[in-house]
């Protein structure tokens, strides 16, 4: 939709526990959440609330620049979508009509533990229910159909220690590994990138533990060593999804992902690769790009400060 016809919104965070995710405003579209707070991604859900004016929707959707009938029902919802996690989901729909009732429109969606690493876009999106009446060209007819968003996106940046990679911190003893990779995926296409099937295991009785502790994100106060210990466990899990996947792993990365529903190993994968331009032909050649990748992601960030 054109920006012209935008609704105006607001938006409040929150969690259930009562912590508070300390929202600060970047800018007009822009939060930074978890700075100076309690709240942690990777161990508190996210409620995220908007509200909007109904009559400036209705504008939008059914006005002389709209995109659908005024005998249509138009469903909408808040999305959330993220390349650093590979996820997109939508939070409860409200259906609207332009014989709706004028007054406010209250939008929500939550976030489980975990879901909400390095930065993604909330929008209000709009799609096409139930339409009745004859077809008018330009407008709208097929039920689902997305009509695209009705507001500017806004970006949510989480400088809490919630990381790219599900990283778990286990009692391994003094005498294990400072880190090992779990692995517990059937298949790599079907279980989705969360810390059930794949993750980073921390050993937190481990001597060193303490030069690692809260630095688990891919930022500003990460150490060396844990960069280190970051490329060598994802070069490991790329190299074990492109071995699980044989001759399908080139073909699926030349697929754009449609990045519907929760994203998968796979998925995750595949969206590492890109980002990083990470050379995957030989495990060797891959644990250089990563370093690479990440040492230049940490100097991108500290060129912003």
């Amino acid at each position: 939709m054109g920006r012209g016809n935008e609704a105006q919104v607001s938006y409040g965070f929150r969690s259930h526990d009562g912590l508070d995710p300390g929202a600060l405003p970047l800018s007009r579209d822009q939060f930074s959440l978890g700075k100076d707070s309690d709240w942690n991604p990777a161990e508190h859900p996210l409620v995220i609330q908007c509200s909007t004016d109904r009559a400036l929707l209705l504008e939008a959707i059914f006005g002389a620049d709209g995109v659908a009938g005024i005998d249509a029902e138009v469903l909408i919802a808040l999305e959330w979508t993220s390349a650093d996690s590979c996820w997109r989901t939508l939070g409860p729909v409200i259906s609207m009509r332009t014989s709706d009732k004028i007054g406010p429109v209250l939008l929500d969606i939550e976030l489980e533990p975990g879901t909400v690493r390095g930065s993604g876009f909330l929008s209000i999106q709009a799609f096409l229910g139930q339409h009745q009446g004859a077809f008018v060209p330009g407008f709208a007819h097929q039920l689902g159909a997305r009509l695209g968003p009705l507001a500017s996106a806004i970006e949510i940046v989480i400088d809490g220690d919630g990381s790219l990679f599900p990283v778990l911190e286990e009692p391994l003893g003094a005498n294990g590994p400072l880190w090992e990779l779990k692995a517990f995926w059937s298949d790599p296409q079907d279980e989705p990138f969360t810390s059930d099937y794949v993750a980073l295991v921390l050993n937190n009785n481990h001597p060193h533990f303490d030069q690692l502790r809260d630095r688990r994100g891919l930022n500003l106060e990460q150490s060396p060593l844990m960069r280190q210990v970051f490329a060598a466990w994802l070069s490991l899990v790329i190299s074990k999804v492109k071995e699980d996947m044989g001759a399908q792993f080139d073909t699926f990365l030349g697929v754009l992902n449609s990045d519907d529903g929760v994203g998968s190993i796979a998925d995750a994968v595949s969206s590492f690769i890109r980002l990083g331009g990470l050379n995957t032909a030989s495990l060797p050649e891959l644990f250089v790009s990563t370093q690479c990748w990440l040492d230049r992601r940490v100097r991108e960030l500290e060129t912003l400060e």
